[in-house]
């Protein structure tokens, strides 16, 4: 998740063994962006990193173009590819792919703006009703702080996220 330009997805594949690198690249590597210039940036960096390693380009399948909080809706509510409806198919294809894949191991860089509450202030906190019941039902629940805001802060959806991703 949260890839932004790629650096976390290139320095991973820069420590795998060359002969894994291909499997791993066409089905255990996965990332989202959710802002479309850095979608692009990430996807040619990964790509001319495949391409370094290996001596053959190969596009990218494991990157979408989706907010990762995104994925963690309700499946009652808008389907998660509708919003971003104008790349239609093969995003959405991913974003399924994704979500059935088995992960065991999850890094990322996730955005940090804690107590950013409007346009003002460059990055606001938006509103995911899954993740911030989640957040609530464990983080909130079992601490024993008086000041629970901080938890609202995307950077603590996202190990959220990843702890319930992740699952067993």
């Amino acid at each position: 998740p949260f890839v932004g330009t790629g650096n976390f997805i290139v320095r991973i594949m820069q420590e795998l063994r060359k002969t894994a690198l291909p499997y791993k690249y066409q089905h255990e590597l996965h990332c989202n962006e959710v802002m479309l210039l850095p979608y692009y940036i990430a996807s040619m960096n990964i790509e001319h990193e495949y391409f370094e390693a290996t001596g053959n380009y190969q596009p990218f399948e494991g990157i979408c173009l989706v907010d990762t909080f995104d994925l963690a809706k309700d499946p009652k509510e808008k389907k998660e590819g509708e919003q971003l409806s104008f790349l239609a198919v093969e995003n959405t294809r991913r974003m399924e792919e994704q979500k059935q894949t088995p992960m065991f191991v999850i890094i990322g860089n996730p955005p940090y703006n804690a107590s950013q509450v409007n346009e003002n202030d460059n990055n606001k906190n938006r509103k995911y009703p899954v993740m911030d019941k989640r957040v609530s039902e464990t983080y909130a629940k079992d601490s024993i702080a008086t000041l629970k805001s901080q938890l609202s802060d995307p950077y603590v959806k996202a190990i959220r996220w990843a702890s319930d991703r992740i699952s067993k």
